[in-house]
């Protein structure tokens, strides 16, 4: 396991420079175009490489842009450990004290981000290297990994958020909310019914807690700014933007200011979304812009977050994730839930995994209904026991097979609202004779308890002490070294009697 920084990362750089020492980070200095290549040389290098080997890419030399272009910087949980400091199995922990703790942030007079400023004749969104990431199908070039800012007009509390900005031309981009419910909506209509402009800020190359921070999923009023503070366990500094009243990240990469009218849409789209499907051409927000400015050397961050699994999809995992352990562990005070997860490949929603305590295993269906009760768009709630790792797909299905009577075990919840990009959806609204496409979104959800409920026979491993005895062995066999992985050490944890505590674990037989 590579070693951890000391705290949280507080610009991209820094976190670069990280993954670049502990061999998870790749320069590419290949001419290569952002128009099509990206996206695909990126696709490839996720698509092909085991998790435990994933790394980032730095294209260096993309084609008619001075900028170079930062992707699958959040691959695994590890990497998004790596950028807080923590390891993989902490990040829940992690979320609970940020938003337990947060820190208001500390207005400074100037940042790095004030490096170089662009206003009026200097001002070009064209020079941004904005890929086009689903190349062939989208509708263009886009922001996939801006964070937002905007601000309550009533209360002044700014709002953070991860939407998808089209490049329409030099001086327009397209800001769509995707849904209603989403608070720059909820921002942006508050202005709307003023008939003022709205002011926005879109952070590029956002330090890794303000990413974090702007894809969590917290109550309305809340300023993911204080969260990011949290995440990083300090105060984070902001400036003050040149043309909006808005509070920026000092140590922010690049940003992009500017008003949106109330009364100007433009036809935005298509784009691929996080569930995988193409959402087609729709009227959104055009933001008119007022101010570029960015570092010295800055660099541009986007996620791959089509087709999942991407580390955009993870970085929604987490945001997702995060907030329901806080909910359900210090608000609701719930007892019984040791882990969760959402499976890999679900597109960050559909399919929650939730590790029960043994002694709790008889209260899995109240625990069930109070994961459904915060909607993340999921559809499955999957129900294990703790000899189950919830990360491992196999161990999962092995559960599911041997421990779920479907008649018994699977409780329905109908009329279920899910996310609005849901393919399935389409059937139910052309049925009941809807815009296909329009709101509301309605499905359901599954919960499989797929606990042991009785008595059951033992699992047919070797028992813990052999196995590990032909593990000390392995090295004079002339065999390659393995990495064992987690799922085998967890049953075997579990399920074999007690072992000496001078018996040593994987971590010290890596080969």
């Amino acid at each position: 396991m590579s070693a951890l920084p000391v705290a949280p990362f507080v610009d991209l750089s820094s976190f670069l420079s990280h993954l670049e020492r502990t061999g998870r980070l790749h320069r590419v200095s290949k001419l290569v175009d952002k128009d099509w290549e990206i996206a695909c040389l990126a696709r490839w290098a996720m698509e092909s490489t085991p998790e435990k080997d994933s790394y980032a890419l730095l294209f260096e030399n993309v084609k008619n842009q001075s900028v170079p272009v930062a992707v699958n910087l959040f691959s695994t949980p590890e990497m998004y450990g790596a950028a807080l400091g923590v390891h993989s199995d902490e990040l829940l922990m992690a979320w609970a004290k940020a938003l337990d703790r947060p820190y208001k942030p500390v207005e400074v007079a100037n940042g790095p981000v004030f490096d170089v400023i662009g206003t009026d004749s200097q001002l070009s969104l064209l020079k941004l290297p904005a890929p086009i990431w689903t190349p062939g199908r989208d509708g263009g070039p886009y922001l996939s990994a801006a964070s937002v800012i905007t601000k309550d007009p009533d209360t002044g509390i700014q709002n953070m958020g991860i939407y998808r900005m089209q490049i329409h031309d030099q001086n327009h981009v397209g800001l769509s909310f995707g849904s209603k419910l989403q608070h720059g909506a909820i921002h942006y209509s508050k202005y709307s019914k003023r008939q003022l402009p709205m002011p926005v800020a879109a952070v590029i190359g956002a330090p890794p807690v303000i990413s974090f921070a702007a894809a969590a999923k917290t109550a309305y009023g809340v300023d993911e700014m204080e969260i990011a503070g949290g995440l990083a366990g300090s105060a984070l500094q902001v400036v003050r933007g040149k043309t909006v009243d808005l509070a920026i990240p000092a140590q922010a990469e690049c940003v992009i200011e500017g008003f949106v009218r109330c009364d100007a849409l433009r036809m935005e789209g298509p784009f691929g979304e996080v569930l995988g499907y193409l959402n087609q051409s729709s009227p959104a927000p055009v933001v008119d812009v007022t101010a570029i400015y960015h570092r010295a050397a800055p660099i541009h961050h986007g996620y791959v977050q089509q087709m999942p699994p991407s580390d955009g999809h993870l970085v929604m995992e987490m945001g997702f994730l995060g907030p329901l352990w806080f909910y359900l562990t210090r608000k609701l005070g719930l007892k019984g839930v040791r882990n969760l997860a959402i499976a890999r490949g679900s597109a960050s929603l559909a399919i929650l995994v939730a590790q029960i305590e043994k002694a709790h295993v008889s209260e899995s269906a109240r625990i069930g209904r109070a994961l459904a009760k915060f909607n993340l768009g999921q559809k499955f709630i999957y129900l294990v026991d703790e000899d189950i790792d919830i990360r491992d797909q196999e161990t999962l299905n092995w559960a599911l097979s041997s421990r779920v009577d479907p008649e018994r075990d699977i409780e329905f919840i109908k009329d279920f609202p899910t996310f609005q990009y849901d393919p399935s959806t389409l059937a139910r609204a052309a049925k009941d004779g809807r815009e296909l496409g329009a709101p509301p979104y309605p499905s359901s959800v599954a919960i499989v308890n797929a606990t042991v409920k009785c008595a059951v026979p033992e699992i047919s491993l070797p028992g813990r002490s052999v196995m590990f005895k032909a593990l000390e062995n392995w090295g004079e066999t002339g065999l390659p070294p393995i990495t064992p992985r987690k799922r085998l050490d967890r049953l075997l944890h579990t399920h074999s009697d007690p072992v000496p505590a001078s018996d040593q674990n994987f971590d010290s037989h890596q080969g």
